[in-house]
């Protein structure tokens, strides 16, 4: 195999700086400005930036083409096939759903169409969440590889004077480089919980991230006594499958010395995501897919043409883009860093229905808002101080020993409530969350349409990404009229030292007779006080 010459690596290094510079200071800007905008708008002004490029020749991706359709079709799935808000309209959002599927196929013949699709997906279907930040992210880099190449580099230029051209190469780095460094952020973050690089490696107690899952809704149809004997033997894995986590996640940091090291590094975390939702039922099925598809990509891929993504040359340029956005200096994965507790405090939601049965709310129920219903929503409604956030994590390793030391004894853990805990009530949150579901149960029981699937195709609907499905009561389906919503505050323990599930509090916050609903009401309650919707630096 003839080696890339300097000037090839070189040509790479510019195109990869110029399509990370157009990601974040034209893609991402541009998203930003058009995503709010009415779906009309959202179409005029996602199509009138890139219609110059119409008079250009495209730039050919190659077999990266092909990844990029699988991305689309699978971002375009999850949008179109996700619940309807039945407290606003119908009609614009059925409408929002169809002009996704329009750009999404338009996206797959023209990529430009890329930037109206964004719009859409991430302001008017609330696509823009942590499950699908990588993905989108990907597709965001793969518009901006487009851009730059058919504005500097059209057929005849200078650059095709290289020998190989280098952008093809360039686009599989950025690619590469943007699924990656969602795994070596977190690293990174691990890596700083503690005194040394390897503290948490050493001291995090995993298997506590099992007994919470459990405890807030994973997998409850196994019986207490099983996942006791399942923790039992967990525990001594805990930290051998720390150093895997890390060297799993920190991979990206020498996948582009060889083809083979980035095809494992994308298997290695297809691989671990499968592994996180056996483990917490957090299920990231958007990065599964996506990184599959990539290592399949890679695999195929023709030899010379991308020789300058591999070796030496390239794992520094891919250095210098990872530790870039780990800055939050180009894109902003999440940290992701957190030592686990074995306590869990959460707030559920329960109805009872015409027919007098009482069954559980659970998350699945309440797209397009499952994510919100799935980890911390609702603390606002109690006054109660909270110790940790989703799943019993805490940032302090000293509150995760006295915790531990605690080993389910209420008044200790009162005390560390008081000391350590934050009150999160918000009685103007309260109101609308409550006003949101006494809409939105009054709406369902006069027959409003939950999603744009019919009954018999409900199994065709794309997964939720927290799947907290199971309680003390069985899950509403919508079978019946709902006349009453409790809402309880409830704690759980699992005692490490004798491998029981306790349960701690168990109280009633409110309770809803469903009655006439204000129409003026509408449904932000959910979404400012989701995680998820927190504003960043690179918001879209």
């Amino acid at each position: 195999m003839e080696t890339p010459t300097f000037a090839a690596h070189l040509h790479t290094a510019v195109t990869v700086t110029a399509v990370v510079a157009c990601y974040r200071f034209v893609i991402s800007p541009t998203v930003r400005a058009i995503a709010r905008r009415p779906s009309p708008l959202v179409l005029v002004t996602g199509t009138a930036p890139t219609a110059v490029l119409a008079f250009l020749p495209s730039p050919a991706p190659g077999p990266i083409r092909w990844l990029t359709v699988f991305v689309i079709a699978l971002l375009t799935w999850q949008g179109a096939t996700s619940d309807y808000d039945v407290t606003e309209p119908i009609g614009p959002q059925r409408l929002d759903k169809l002009l996704l599927l329009v750009l999404g196929t338009a996206s797959c013949l023209w990529p430009p169409a890329l930037l109206a699709w964004i719009g859409v997906y991430c302001g008017k279907l609330r696509g823009w969440k942590h499950h699908a930040m990588m993905p989108l992210r990907l597709l965001k880099a793969y518009l901006a590889w487009f851009v730059v190449a058919a504005l500097f580099e059209p057929p005849g230029s200078a650059a095709a004077l290289f020998e190989p051209p280098g952008s093809a190469a360039a686009l599989l780095l950025v690619l590469g480089c943007v699924s990656l460094s969602h795994y070596v952020k977190p690293a990174w973050s691990k890596a700083r919980l503690g005194p040394r690089p390897w503290s948490w490696a050493w001291h995090n107690r995993t298997h506590y991230l099992m007994a919470s899952a459990y405890s807030w809704g994973w997998a409850r149809f196994l019986r207490p006594e099983t996942v006791s004997r399942v923790l039992r033997r967990a525990r001594g894995l805990d930290r051998p499958v720390n150093v895997l986590t890390l060297a799993t996640e920190a991979a990206g940091l020498i996948a582009f010395l060889d083809r083979r090291l980035l095809i494992a590094a994308l298997a290695a975390t297809a691989l671990f995501n499968l592994a996180v939702v056996l483990a917490s039922g957090i299920l990231f099925w958007e990065n599964i897919g996506t990184n599959i598809a990539f290592a399949i990509t890679v695999w195929a891929l023709p030899g010379t043409e991308y020789d300058t993504a591999f070796g030496w040359p390239a794992a520094l340029i891919a250095l210098a883009v990872l530790v870039l956005s780990t800055a939050d200096l180009l894109w902003q994965p999440w940290h992701l860093g957190w030592w686990d507790s074995p306590f869990t405090a959460r707030v559920h939601w329960q109805v009872a229905t015409a027919s007098g049965m009482r069954q559980g709310l659970y998350n699945g129920f309440m797209c397009p808002y499952e994510r919100e219903f799935g980890r911390v929503l609702g603390y606002f409604l109690t006054s109660e101080p909270v110790l940790h956030d989703h799943l019993g994590i805490v940032w302090d390793r000293r509150l995760r020993d006295l915790v531990v030391q605690a080993d389910g004894d209420r008044q200790q853990l009162s005390q560390l409530k008081q000391t350590y805990g934050q009150i999160r009530k918000d009685e103007r949150q309260a109101s609308e969350h409550l006003a949101f579901l006494t809409t939105m149960f009054h709406c369902l029981n006069n027959g409003a349409q939950k999603g744009p699937l019919p009954r018999s195709l409900r199994w065709l609907k794309a997964p939720g990404g927290q799947i907290y499905r199971w309680g003390d009561l069985p899950p509403y389906r919508g079978d019946e009229r709902v006349r009453r919503i409790t809402i309880r505050y409830e704690e759980r323990f699992y005692r490490p030292t004798t491998g029981d599930f306790v349960l701690l509090a168990n109280d009633v916050l409110h309770e809803i007779d469903l009655v006439p609903p204000n129409p003026d009401h509408r449904s932000a309650s959910c979404e400012r006080s989701s995680s998820t919707a927190a504003p960043t630096s690179e918001s879209y």
